[in-house]
């Protein structure tokens, strides 16, 4: 697969300031592995490098959109990594990473707008106790699973608002407007049969009329503001009131907090590699 494909979609259109002791541009391009030569002749700049876990070299680039996200070269140089990394503890480095080299937005002043934004509701629908927004594809395997994961939460009083973006597959964009277009009875029935060899929602996808594309649009631009890199991308309150976002499927033990709601059985054996 090309490399662009591996990280296409996962834009973040923010400001880098690199700090004073960041290793220059110049002087990380120029020490740059093998595995960084594909995508620096297509277009991508190296911002600055740093040292990751298990002798990994984290490199925070720019691609030919102007968006920044973090890659991870191994250490013979000759394999480049594009995703989460988790410890053997369960913690998500990546998003560590991410804290710590990439600036944050504003998450309290997007939440309106995710609360605007074109959705489909699932779970309870009156006096839920608790709402999440996920943003998702519908060919998004970690998207079907986060699906899975959190029937049991939405049977507790769970509500979700899913809100769906195109970019994953060529089909992505007209499933997401089936999706638009059908609401949750789609949704379900996409989810239910979801074709996991193949990574393809179950659901037949429609020409998107000129508002379904704007609204996918703004849902994709939402993504974008946001910093998320990769699907899903969940937005919560935790018991503070302070907007949270994480990027990726999330570990069956980060529900409760994810939720606000009491740990629920999980019994699918498809969600055991995300048990801690």
């Amino acid at each position: 697969m090309k490399f662009k494909l591996l990280v296409a979609g996962f834009s973040v259109l923010l400001a880098l300031a690199a700090d004073a002791q960041a290793p220059s541009a110049d002087k990380a391009a120029a020490s740059a592995p093998a595995a960084l030569r594909y995508p620096l002749q297509h277009g991508f700049q190296i911002v600055r490098s740093f040292k990751a876990a298990s002798d990994l070299t984290g490199w925070v680039v720019k691609d030919p959109d102007g968006s920044y996200r973090l890659l991870y070269s191994t250490a013979d140089g000759r394999t480049l990594i594009a995703g989460d990394l988790y410890a053997s503890n369960g913690d998500v480095l990546s998003d560590q990473y991410s804290a710590q080299y990439l600036p944050q937005p504003d998450l309290s002043a997007l939440w309106p707008r995710l609360e605007m934004a074109n959705s489909i509701s699932t779970g309870a629908a009156a006096n839920a106790k608790s709402q999440i927004y996920v943003i998702m594809d519908p060919n998004c395997i970690y998207c079907h699973l986060l699906w899975k994961a959190l029937k049991p939460y939405q049977a507790a009083g769970l509500q979700v608002r899913w809100l769906p973006v195109g970019f994953l597959h060529e089909d992505s964009e007209a499933k997401a407007a089936a999706l638009l277009n059908g609401g949750s009875d789609a949704l379900e029935h996409l989810q239910q049969a979801f074709d996991e060899k193949t990574e393809s929602g179950a659901i037949v996808g429609i020409k998107p009329t000129p508002e379904q594309h704007a609204q996918l649009e703004a849902n994709l631009q939402l993504m974008k503001d946001a910093g998320i890199q990769g699907t899903p991308g969940i937005f919560y309150k935790d018991s503070t009131g302070k907007v949270v976002r994480k990027d990726g499927m999330t570990l069956m033990s980060e529900l409760p907090g994810i939720t606000g709601l009491a740990a629920q059985p999980e019994t699918d054996p498809e969600l055991k590699p995300f048990e801690n």
